[in-house]
C-alpha cells in the first residue's frame, strides 16, 4: 500500500508540471521558480531541580525544660518542599523557640533532577549574618553527610567538596540524591578546646543559609 501511495504522488506533481508547460508555450520565456520556506524553532534546555525534606528530628527543650529528641518528619510523611521561596525553615525551628548546649537538629534531603541535562552539585553553608551572634556562631556545629561527614562551625562556613569537577554526586535526568544536615548547640563541657564559654552565646541569634550548587555536565563520570 505504500508503493502505491508513493507512485500516486508522484504522478500527480508530473501532472502538474506538464500543466505549467502547457501555459508557457506561446508566452514569453520565462525561468521556473518556486520557493519553500522552512521554520526553525530551538528550545534552550533547562536546568531544573528540586529540594525537599523527607524526615526531621528535633532534640529541644520540652514544656519542662529539658532536652527531649522528637520526630517531626518520619520517612512515611509526605516530604516537604523546600525549591521556591518559603518562610519556612528547614529545622522547623518556631520563632519563640530557643535553642541551648545540647540542642541538635538533624534533617534529610532530597534533590531530583527534573532538567533536560546532566549535573554535577555541591552543598554550601553560609553564615549570612553574624553580627547579633558572633559567639552562638562559634559554637554551632554543622555536618553534612553525603556518605561522607563533612564538618565544620557555623562561623567558619562549611563547603562540601564543590566546582571543578568535585561534585558531592552527579544525576543523570530523573535521578535522585540524599543528604543529611546536622546543627548541633556544642556543649562546651564536651566540645573540642577552642569553642568558647557556651554563657557568652546567651540570647544572641543568627541567620545562615543552606545552599545547593548544580551545575551542567556534557559527560557523567564513570560509576
Amino acid at each position: 500500500m505504500k508503493g502505491t501511495n508513493a507512485k500516486r504522488a508522484l504522478l500527480v506533481s508530473s501532472s502538474v508540471i506538464l500543466l505549467c508547460m502547457a501555459v508557457i508555450v506561446g508566452t514569453t520565456w520565462a525561468l521556473f521558480t518556486d520557493t519553500q520556506k522552512t521554520s526553525n524553532h530551538l528550545q534552550a534546555g533547562d536546568l531544573n531541580i528540586t529540594l525537599k525534606r523527607t524526615e526531621l528530628t528535633k532534640t529541644t527543650l520540652n514544656s519542662l525544660g529539658e532536652l527531649e529528641e522528637q520526630t517531626v518528619q518520619s520517612a512515611t510523611d509526605d516530604a516537604v518542599d523546600f525549591t521556591d521561596s518559603t518562610d519556612k525553615n528547614v529545622f522547623d525551628i518556631e520563632s519563640s523557640e530557643k535553642i541551648v548546649p545540647g540542642t541538635k537538629f538533624v534533617s534529610k534531603m532530597q534533590i531530583e533532577n527534573h532538567s533536560d541535562v546532566a549535573f554535577g552539585y555541591w552543598i554550601e553553608v553560609v553564615c549570612s549574618d553574624k553580627t547579633q551572634g558572633e559567639e552562638l556562631a562559634k559554637q554551632l556545629k554543622v555536618t553534612v553527610n553525603t556518605g561522607v561527614d563533612s564538618s565544620a562551625l557555623v562561623g567558619n562556613g562549611l563547603t562540601v567538596k564543590g566546582a571543578g569537577e568535585n561534585y558531592v554526586d552527579e544525576l543523570a535526568v530523573g535521578e535522585i540524591g540524599v543528604f543529611t544536615v546536622t546543627v548541633e548547640f556544642l556543649d562546651s563541657a564536651i566540645a573540642e578546646n577552642g569553642i568558647g564559654d557556651n554563657n557568652l552565646a546567651k540570647n544572641q541569634s543568627l541567620d545562615f543559609d543552606l545552599i545547593v550548587h548544580a551545575v551542567q555536565l556534557t559527560t557523567l563520570s564513570d560509576p
